[in-house]
């Protein structure tokens, strides 16, 4: 299961050999979800952010999102399951976008996400090759809008699928620059628009999926002087995923920022914490001292009266 959590709720202060941080459960634990009963859904109590609950936050819409272009910048970051998505509402994350392997698995990532996050923004979507005629990508926008998704987010759908969307009031998002889902046609992760031929075609790119209704759209690694033209010059909100600082909005992935990314770390990422070498530290403890003994000790077992013992020990002769 992956993991994340929201800019600044993981990072961690100084703290002193052998004391918890204000943040130590959550460091040691946080990374594994390993406390989660998938089958019913239930969280245990150690997983609880130490310290006064904030109370609950008003949603944004997508007209304050509209509303908040060239005013301050927007944060997202991803989450895959409830115990995130309610570490990035309490840290306050704008915007969480959130999907599956494919359309029945989005949903049920979706369902999740919402469970934990009910005030935030999600954005999830359609699955690339999903669509393959408009009355189906309106079938799967409506699924995954039951689902408690918010904005139709979508690294494949062309303007036209965009458009349709649209004219049935879906607040969409699109994505231009790399695009991971069409990584071959890439030759593998790289920059896109640093040259002016291709500059040109990711601003064509935008200014379509604003003709076509988009709200939003992710600009991925593209570079900074291109995405902040572009940004001037479209009515819509741009999240940057890599490309630079002036966009309305930043993008990263959340197991980039809390250090659970088990494969590469881009360029653009930034990480707050190390969750992986707190969570293996943890097991690695707990190995070491139920193969010692230390675990379990005197407090952690159940008693039973001296009397009781010795009536049941009767009953087996």
């Amino acid at each position: 299961m992956t993991l994340a959590v929201g800019l600044g709720l993981c990072r961690k202060e100084p703290r002193e050999p052998g004391k918890s941080g204000k943040l130590g459960r959550l460091g040691e634990l946080g990374a594994l979800c390993a406390l989660h009963d998938a089958g019913q859904g239930r969280w245990s109590r150690a997983l609880q952010c130490e310290g006064p609950v904030k109370p609950a936050k008003r949603k944004l819409t997508v007209a304050d999102l509209l509303a908040l272009k060239g005013k301050r910048q927007l944060v997202l970051t991803t989450a895959f399951d409830e115990w995130t998505a309610r570490a990035a509402e309490q840290a306050g994350v704008d915007m969480i976008v959130a999907w599956g392997s494919c359309q029945e698995h989005s949903k049920f990532v979706v369902e999740a996400v919402r469970r934990g996050a009910p005030n935030t923004l999600i954005g999830t979507g359609i699955n690339p090759g999903a669509y393959e005629s408009q009355e189906n990508a309106l079938k799967l926008a409506n699924e995954m809008r039951a689902a408690g998704t918010d904005i139709i987010y979508c690294s494949g759908l062309v303007p036209e699928k965009f458009a349709g969307l649209a004219k049935q009031h879906f607040p969409c998002c699109g994505h231009v620059g790399y695009l991971p889902a069409n990584n071959t046609w890439f030759g593998g992760p790289r920059a896109v628009g640093k040259t002016a031929e291709e500059a040109r075609k990711v601003y064509e790119d935008v200014m379509a999926l604003e003709a076509a209704g988009c709200i939003a759209v992710e600009m991925e690694c593209v570079p900074a002087k291109v995405a902040a033209e572009i940004t001037k010059r479209t009515k819509m909100l741009v999240f940057s995923m890599g490309s630079g600082p002036d966009c309305d909005g930043q993008f990263i992935f959340s197991e980039d920022l809390i250090g659970t990314n088990s494969g590469h770390y881009p360029r653009h990422s930034i990480t707050y914490a190390n969750l992986m070498a707190d969570a293996v530290r943890a097991l690695s403890q707990y190995c070491q001292d139920v193969r010692h003994g230390a675990y379990p000790a005197a407090k952690h077992c159940i008693k039973m009266k001296d009397e009781e013992f010795l009536r049941f020990k009767d009953s087996l002769s």
